[in-house]
């Protein structure tokens, strides 16, 4: 066989190989536009943090994530300075409430969520922070706009696929 014809067949066998790979990713939708503007491999046991500025209170939000070995999306913490309009008020189950400083903590939550659905904008601030430290600012993704993040079971060449078009 010459090398053109070996390049071309493993370049085939690769292909096939990665299409059989399965992977989750995290990933982050410009819902409306139906565009893929973020993807991330994850495991379980994955963190992420949402913070943002109440849009009627005008306090900061944060709220933490984690991926359980079912791959879901499972709010486990939410910290916030108000407990007016729009914020919790109580606790259910398990949780703990606290007053951490000029701050408010519920803690031991679990609430899973099917996604994450996100209406952001620049002036509330809105940031997403992965589990290696690096922060996100929402709106700069794909604007003003409703973003959607979901928990995905996708193949390295769909993965790959993706990474290249956001």
């Amino acid at each position: 066989m010459d090398k053109k014809r070996i390049i071309i067949l493993s370049s085939i066998a690769a292909l096939f190989f990665f299409s059989l790979i399965p992977c989750h990713v995290l990933r982050i939708e410009a819902a409306r536009k139906n565009q893929t503007v973020f993807v991330q491999t994850i495991r379980p046991d994955y963190r992420f943090s949402t913070r943002y500025i109440h849009s009627v209170e005008l306090c900061p939000v944060g709220e933490y994530f984690k991926i359980d070995s079912n791959f879901r999306i499972v709010l486990y913490e939410t910290t916030f300075s108000s407990c007016n309009t729009g914020l919790p008020t109580t606790i259910s189950g398990n949780e703990k409430f606290y007053t951490d400083g000029d701050h408010m903590r519920i803690s031991d939550m679990h609430r899973v969520l099917p996604q994450l659905d996100l209406w952001v904008n620049k002036k509330y601030d809105n940031t997403l922070t992965l589990w290696d430290g690096e922060v996100l600012e929402l709106p700069s993704l794909a604007g003003d706009t409703l973003l959607r993040i979901t928990v995905e079971k996708l193949t390295v060449f769909n993965l790959l696929y993706l990474k290249m078009e956001s």
